[in-house]
């Protein structure tokens, strides 16, 4: 978010704090720091986090042998923030690819794994052949998708919701059967309120500047590689990258390399204020801290509640942003405690079902070094908005309905070796129809605030490379 920054100093050293260590908190503060480096700036950063520990999202453990991720496992590369970052802080090296060999998703489908075909992206298909071997949609299906191609654009000007888009241009079963597992799942959303625009851009482009999906995907013709150059069915598993050791090294090295930055935690921030021409910001263990810049790497909601008294429509709007909870559930079995083979990646759940479970990976076939030699690793999803009580329920019940999936699917009845519960309460950001037109309204408003910068995964993408790249423009923008 751009914003007019305090300028260059003269002499005295500035103070910027940055409230929120979560990966965009973190993000910003190195940008600062390096900034500061680069332009002799002499900045004093402070990163001010109200849980215990810094990292936000990201949450790695160990138990035992096994490699844990509780929040996001990866990062996509295509994305080049994240990667350019893990470079420039002495990560590259430490960087992996997926797994070679199993990169396919599945759809549980009537108690079994029904694979998604080569050549299908998300929710469409590349050509006939994979439309034709594609089990979970009917003939008349099946038909009703091939005909994409003679639907005309849309006339209408302004944003949709993806089910409204697929509906449209694929058909009611390619939403209800494929769409809404796989889409819905990337972002515990529901289909009829999420935006194409924020979402899927990029088959909102293919509509706009071809004409059909199909005949982009088809010509692989689609910008940004959103398809074409892949084989694997669902989503583009080779362009995930990890940490070897697991997410937190992000995190880890953010920290280590940031050395003349001040890192507290256990320090939640009550309220903000102008104090001069620049800041005051109070926390609750009764200090007030000055600042000429600030930067709130926050959820909306938690952002909005501090700039109520600074920018009451900035706030409103960032209010408008719902958020939605989800939990993940990590069990590890013996490879022989699973009669029916799997070779994939995952799977993903159709909505209702399975007690509020939208998906499933095989993290040790995903990525390497998560479990030792002859056992499995697997982590579900839990809630989301389509199943929005969920994620809050015990960690017996979400076991038992992940045990319960599994059973039904893959025949496995063994009690696991190791069971890991992480929740995550409202982290979800819903990108509702119209959402880029509200976050540029909320720029709108935070641009005439001096020295005021936002960041956070609400604004253009909950991945980790746009978390990053939005930091890093709001530490970028408090510089200018």
């Amino acid at each position: 978010m751009r914003t007019r920054g305090w300028g260059r100093p003269s002499g005295n050293q500035h103070k910027v704090i940055v409230i929120g260590g979560g990966i965009s908190g973190l993000a910003a503060a190195h940008r600062l720091w390096e900034l500061s480096r680069e332009k002799s700036l002499g900045l004093k950063i402070t990163v001010l986090e109200a849980s215990p520990r810094l990292g936000g999202l990201i949450e790695t453990e160990r138990r035992g042998d096994f490699l844990i991720e509780g929040g996001p496992d990866a990062f996509l590369a295509e994305k080049p923030w994240a990667k350019e970052l893990c470079q420039r802080i002495g990560m590259g090296d430490e960087l992996i690819p997926t797994s070679e060999g199993t990169r396919r998703s599945f759809i549980a489908w009537k108690g079994k794994l029904e694979p998604m075909p080569e050549g299908f992206y998300l929710t469409a298909p590349s050509g006939m052949k994979p439309l034709m071997e594609c089990r979970i949609l009917s003939l008349p299906g099946k038909l009703r998708m091939a005909c994409e191609r003679f639907i005309p654009r849309r006339s209408a000007v302004g944003d949709e919701s993806v089910a409204s888009f697929v509906r449209r241009r694929l058909g009611p079963e390619a939403l209800q059967r494929i769409a809404q597992p796989m889409i819905g799942g990337i972002y515990a959303a529901d289909l009829e309120k999420l935006s194409i625009q924020a979402a899927l851009p990029q088959f909102h482009g293919m509509e706009k500047e071809h004409g059909s999906v199909l005949r982009a995907l088809r010509k692989g013709g689609v910008k940004a590689g959103a398809a074409g150059a892949e084989k694997a069915s669902g989503p583009r598993y080779s362009m995930f990258l990890t940490p070897r050791f697991g997410m937190i090294r992000l995190v880890e090295m953010l920290a280590r390399r940031m050395l003349e930055v001040e890192l507290k935690t256990n320090t939640p921030v009550t309220g903000i204020e102008r104090s001069g021409g620049g800041w005051a910001v109070r926390t609750r263990q009764g200090d007030v801290l000055q600042a000429e810049a600030l930067c709130l790497a926050l959820p909306a909601y938690q952002a909005a509640a501090l700039l109520k008294g600074i920018s009451p429509a900035a706030a409103r709007e960032l209010e408008g942003i719902q958020y939605e909870s989800a939990a993940t559930v990590t069990l590890a079995f013996n490879k022989t405690d699973l009669p029916v083979p799997f070779s994939g990646f995952g799977f993903v759940v159709p909505a209702g079902k399975a007690g509020g479970v939208v998906g499933c990976t095989f993290s040790s076939q995903k990525f390497a070094h998560r479990a030792p030699s002859g056992t499995v690793l697997l982590r579900a999803f839990v809630g989301g908005a389509m199943s929005p009580d969920a994620a809050g329920k015990e960690n017996t019940v979400l076991e038992a309905s992940v045990r319960a999936l599994l059973k039904e699917t893959l025949q496995v009845q063994a009690t696991p070796r190791v069971s890991a519960v992480h929740r995550y309460p409202k982290s979800m950001p819903q990108y509702h129809v119209g959402h880029l037109e509200r976050v540029a309204r909320i720029e709108k408003e935070i641009s005439k605030i001096p020295s005021l910068a936002l960041a956070g995964n609400w604004f253009r993408g909950v991945g980790i490379p746009h978390c990053i790249h939005q930091a890093e423009l709001a530490a970028e923008a408090l510089c200018k």
